[in-house]
């Protein structure tokens, strides 16, 4: 690889512990007040959440890498931690300091304990809005209200056991139209300032109050253990590649040093400025407020110059073959831009350069007369790279995956764990065990049992690559993997027929109950879990306890956010939730329709095995394969093999601008200031996904209040 990606990674690779110099001790971190702090504020933003996301529609806070609210919460710890310190310095010069001032400085919380809020929240934040639960709720039920005669949704149905959802036309009817019974008040609205936020408050947590829990509750406790079990296995999964992840390969986790950087006081550990009183900082903070602000005055004066959110350079190429290109795009993304800055070099090349040949190859076939709809098949051979990558990078860390067997399961006492985040025999049982249900559950209710190893075998490979892709290249997008293309890779592959034994649509429907791995950010949040006991060893603080915190946090999230949802549904009606303006349940209800209406199509016309778009996925594979080995045969090898899959993703532009600007930046930075210059100005890129969720996250706040005003401009993320 080129020098300058050589001392990219190496100004990345930052040390831990005492390798660090942090000369503060570490201090308890899941205190009471930490973890009390957590809940009480898990539970206001759960109430923000449902307003802004499932209600009004105002913006999308839940699926920022990482959670906007969570940073939003961080960033202000530390302003009201920063006001106390200046508060008791000042008192303390005084001959006889005030009571007062001397009990404010008990109240600062401690960088352990404020990790431990951040990283509970980053996690319990992510899951009640459109990332998991909007697309959860959907598969669990539209097959139970979509159906009509022009279709077989309805016989459909009847195979859905009543232990996971309920199957009564009237109960769904009020599920999706919403009921006639009222959430509780306290009746002290006319209260002055108190009044409407009591009610607020008991408002919230009254609505699961509503949900019929006759038809109900055996569901909830069933998906309840269920995403629970998925939860934490998957990420007692990833902890068992911890070693060779971050001791053998050295993987940097670039996004938590976002964290890292806002909480550690002795200064950067990329630059050695303190991070809130380094002008870089502030300088890269202003920018992104300034790109939000601009665009959010446009919404109100349309004269105002702004950015906005992507400029179609498609609209330039209208006539053929360059009208092929008529999609591509320059989108604008703060976050990818801000964090952006620590991945490395081969890895933005390659995003950039593999997304706009795919785009430019268009009308080069078209020229040539090869013209298959659906060329140049990006997510299927995203898909291939995945399957591949996924299976090279247990093979690469079999190494350590034996130790961890050896002490799991034999306790050879040669092989030292305790300074894992869990320990070997917890985390492998727990995958063992888990495993036993992820695999177990569908089957034991009616799924071909190769239907369900062959489904949930490419998530588990998808997980991994995700996770990994997320270590090492640190690329913020939560949606980095192909989205609805697991269980059509199986459909191309052998068709329709063999998932539809005798013509029984049973095993199909219910497994594509768990179309939400598909199109969820439960990669994500594992990966957030991940960055969690990684951010804890920079700062000196234990691994094993932020672990605890992320299974925790985990558990309660998945819990807090079913009963969001659910009681959304009632309260509201699912028809109209995240719709706004309409009444069709939002993007996410359409999109897993989507899923369900092809197995009623093929009850009458089977799909048979797509050899074309299989040979581009086995090509995708091949390619990634290829990358891998040139990697390992050559230094300088131009094209990483992630870059390659995370660039095929998606079918829209959405990366490559800011990967090549980047990758620009980073280019001539490194060359002419070499990494001196590239330590220094580092912070100033983070600062600048920070200022683009502090704007948005304000933003959304003003949308609780003036929804349609909001709504013209709404963020979203990839």
């Amino acid at each position: 690889m080129p020098m300058s990606d050589v001392s990219a990674r190496d100004a990345l690779q930052l040390p831990d512990g005492q390798r660090a110099g942090v000369a503060v001790p570490s201090l308890p971190a899941a205190t009471c007040r930490a973890l009390l702090t957590a809940f009480i504020l898990a539970l206001l933003i759960a109430a923000w959440n449902k307003q802004a996301e499932l209600v009004t529609l105002t913006s999308q806070i839940t699926e920022s890498t990482p959670a906007i609210a969570a940073v939003l919460v961080l960033f202000l710890m530390l302003g009201a931690g920063g006001a106390v310190g200046r508060l008791t310095q000042a008192a303390s010069l005084r001959e006889h300091p005030s009571r007062l001032a001397q009990w404010a400085r008990h109240l600062v919380f401690t960088r352990g304990e404020m990790l431990v809020v951040f990283y509970f929240l980053a996690i319990v934040c992510s899951m009640p809005g459109v990332g998991l639960f909007r697309t959860f709720m959907p598969c669990l039920s539209v097959v139970q209200y979509f159906g009509m005669p022009s279709n077989h949704l309805a016989e459909m149905a009847q195979d859905i056991p009543w232990q996971w959802a309920p199957n009564d036309p009237e109960v769904m009817r009020v599920f999706w139209e919403g009921g006639d019974r009222a959430v509780p008040t306290l009746g002290v609205e006319g209260v002055p300032l108190l009044g409407p936020l009591l009610e607020g408050a008991f408002h919230f947590l009254a609505a699961p109050a509503i949900i019929d829990w006759r038809h109900w509750l055996v569901p909830f406790l069933v998906w309840s253990f269920y995403l629970s079990a998925y939860f934490v296995t998957a990420f007692c999964l990833i902890t068992l590649f911890r070693r060779h992840w971050e001791e053998d390969e050295r993987l940097s986790y670039p996004v938590s040093s976002l964290a890292v950087e806002m909480i550690r006081p002795e200064g950067s550990l990329l630059s050695g400025q303190s991070f809130f009183r380094d002008p870089v900082v502030w300088t890269g903070f202003s920018l992104a407020v300034i790109y939000n602000v601009t665009n959010a005055i446009k919404v109100w004066n349309p004269s105002v110059p702004a950015l906005g959110i992507h400029y179609p350079l498609g609209q330039f190429f209208t006539e053929s073959p360059w009208d092929t290109m008529q999609g591509f795009a320059i989108f604008y993304k703060p976050e990818l831009l801000g964090l952006g800055y620590l991945v490395p070099m081969d890895v933005l090349f390659s995003i950039w350069f593999f997304t706009v040949f795919m785009w430019i190859v268009r009308p080069v076939a078209k020229i040539v007369g090869y013209q298959p709809s659906g060329f140049p098949f990006m997510t299927n051979q995203g898909v291939g790279a995945f399957l591949l990558l996924g299976v090279y990078f247990i093979w690469s860390a079999r190494g350590r995956l034996q130790e961890v067997a050896r002490k799991a399961f034999a306790g050879d006492q040669a092989v030292d764990d305790s300074q894992e985040p869990l320990s070997y025999r917890f985390s492998a049982l727990t995958v063992l065990l888990g495993l036993a249900v992820i695999f177990g559950m569908p089957i034991a209710f009616g799924v071909v049992t190769w239907h369900a190893v062959m489904y949930f075998t490419i998530m588990m490979l998808t997980l991994i690559v995700y996770c990994h892709n997320r270590a090492e290249m640190g690329f913020p997008v939560v949606w980095g993997y192909p989205l609805y293309k697991q269980r059509e890779t199986m459909i191309n592959l052998l068709g329709s027929a063999a998932f539809m034994p005798g013509g029984s649509t049973k095993s199909l429907t219910l497994l594509s109950m768990f179309g939400w791995l598909q199109r969820t950010v439960n990669q994500a949040i594992t990966s957030t879990g991940v960055e969690g006991y990684v951010a804890a060893s920079k700062l000196g603080e234990s691994r094993r306890v932020l672990a605890k915190v992320v299974v925790g946090a985990l558990v309660f999230g998945l819990v807090l956010a079913f009963l969001v949802n659910l009681s959304a549904y009632y309260e509201y009606g699912g028809l109209v939730l995240s719709s706004a303006g309409g009444n069709e349940g939002g993007q996410m209800t359409q999109e897993v329709l989507g899923q369900f209406t092809p197995i009623s199509q093929w009850v009458d016309t089977p799909e048979g095995p797509n050899r074309l778009k299989t040979g581009y996925t086995v090509f995708g594979a091949i390619l990634a394969l290829a990358m891998v080995i040139g990697r390992r045969a050559w230094v300088r090898f131009p094209f990483h093999p992630g870059g390659y899959a995370l660039a095929l993703c998606h079918e829209g532009p959405y990366m490559w601008f800011a990967a090549f600007l980047i990758w620009g930046v980073k280019w001539a930075t490194l060359h002419l200031g070499g990494v001196k210059a590239y330590r220094r100005i580092a912070p100033g890129f983070l600062a600048f996904t920070l200022g683009h969720f502090f704007s948005v996250g304000v933003w959304s706040l003003i949308g609780l209040y003036a929804g349609e005003f909001v709504r013209r401009y709404t963020v979203w993320f990839i």
